[in-house]
């Protein structure tokens, strides 16, 4: 977000409104983390483990909780009243697409319009219980980000933006109206409703595309109407260019929540032929802005150098998805030419290279998608098209195979069957995987 954000910044020119950036970050004891160096960073004082317990785990409520020490904050707030008056408020998923002028006024700030805050009167009660005497009918289809306003509103409302939250998120009886992942951002707009603050409703604040992204929006996203990229939405792409529909992952698979605990590795592989130009535009955005950090901690090793390769955009249809969906299965079986080809076939096999002298085993792939491997406990398999797995393992003739937990894949080539290390977990891309077994059709 911050590499874009300079870049939107200087594109505004020496008038620009986008006068200045920080990162408020929620720690432990309000301590640094590491990355203040990087980013411009303001600390505050994350809740607790039990005050989070107590809410389901909800994280999301860190940010009103930030947000009202830094008001109360002389230090922290005099910070940001040194560049302007409004602050423009964002998620760490915004990619800043335009330079963005000041949207809002002193009394009136601007924010976003969301398809699914629409208040409807089945959540009226839930309104009156925060806001008593208010009406559904007031509450505004906004949240707090992207959001743009005034300091002394945002000093109105951020207690109250703070306690609905909370309120909204240990109340179970509203869990039957409202989404827990939107409770936060209910919290704020009844905050900001029973302060009678009413928002400049702002369309093209941002866009939300994804591989399924409908002509119409993705003309609007071509034609640059946008300021903010929020990448909500997964790009699930088959190596095709086929969109995979919702609830799949794609053979080729951008998607954020694959890297909640780990930085991807510089430079992400393009997308295949035939994925939209939004899908594009993103991976491109997050190569550009991983490549401008020298010190960016995760690199795939270059052509023609050792090193360990590290998972990224491929592969994730079978780690990720096919082990938590019980019919994942099932569906590449319907689908897959492959998987059709080698459902049930049986083989004999031998440890490492095997030959004419080697002990054999026999094996299954099962039906179900289950792999019967003599000495070896249940393994999973099925069809794995990864580049990155090299000509050991070809695209449309590789599988996945999973055994005593660890990667592995598998050559389907004619009558033989050989299964190797997978190139993620092998010491280096460019050393020859040794077979880990070698088989053949059993008659």
């Amino acid at each position: 977000m911050y590499h874009h954000w300079k870049k939107a910044s200087a594109a505004g020119g020496k008038c620009t409104d986008m006068a200045a950036f920080t990162r408020l970050c929620a720690t432990a004891g309000g301590r640094p983390d590491g990355l203040e160096g990087e980013i411009p960073t303001l600390f505050t004082v994350e809740l607790s483990a039990q005050v989070l317990a107590s809410h389901f785990h909800f994280g999301v409520l860190n940010r009103p909780n930030s947000v009202k020490q830094l008001m109360e904050s002389t230090t922290l707030l005099a910070e940001i009243r040194k560049t302007s008056d409004y602050v423009l408020i964002l998620e760490t998923d915004h990619v800043i697409m335009r330079p963005i002028p000041n949207l809002a006024t002193p009394e009136k700030p601007a924010a976003f319009v969301f398809g699914y805050m629409f208040p409807q009167p089945s959540q009226q009660w839930v309104v009156e219980k925060y806001w008593p005497g208010g009406s559904y009918k007031s509450v505004q289809p906004v949240g707090p980000s992207p959001l743009l306003i005034h300091l002394d509103q945002l000093r109105r409302v951020y207690q109250k933006w703070l306690d609905f939250s909370l309120g909204l998120r240990s109340n179970s009886e509203a869990e039957r109206v409202i989404q827990g992942w939107v409770q936060e951002m209910w919290g704020y707009s009844i905050a900001a409703a029973s302060e009678g603050i009413v928002h400049r409703l702002v369309e093209e604040f941002q866009v939300e595309p994804g591989a399924l992204s409908t002509e119409a929006q993705l003309a609007e996203f071509a034609a640059g109407r946008f300021y903010i990229f929020h990448y909500t939405y997964q790009f699930e792409y088959m190596l095709d260019g086929t969109p995979c529909q919702p609830w799949n992952i794609g053979e080729w698979s951008l998607d954020k929540r694959h890297f909640n605990q780990i930085s991807p590795a510089y430079p992400l592989p393009q997308p295949p032929p035939g994925a939209n130009a939004a899908g594009v535009w993103l991976l491109n955005a997050w190569n550009e802005a991983m490549g401008s950090i020298p010190s960016w901690p995760s690199k795939q090793p270059a052509g023609g150098e050792g090193g360990q390769v590290v998972q990224t955009l491929y592969g994730r249809r079978r780690l990720d998805w096919f082990s938590r969906h019980a019919n994942g299965f099932e569906q590449e079986a319907r689908k897959n030419p492959l998987i059709k080809r080698l459902r049930g076939k049986r083989y004999s096999c031998a440890a490492g290279a095997g030959g004419a002298d080697a002990q054999r085993v026999s094996a299954e792939l099962q039906p179900t998608g289950d792999m019967s491997l003599a000495g070896e406990p249940r393994a999973r398999w099925g069809a794995m098209n990864d580049p990155m797995q090299g000509p050991t393992c070809p695209v449309d003739a590789c599988l996945f195979v999973n055994l005593r937990g660890k990667e592995a894949v598998a050559h389907a080539d004619g009558s033989r069957l050989t299964v190797y290390e997978s190139v993620y977990t092998a010491r280096s891309r460019e050393a020859a995987r040794p077979p880990l077994w070698s088989c053949e059709a059993a008659e």
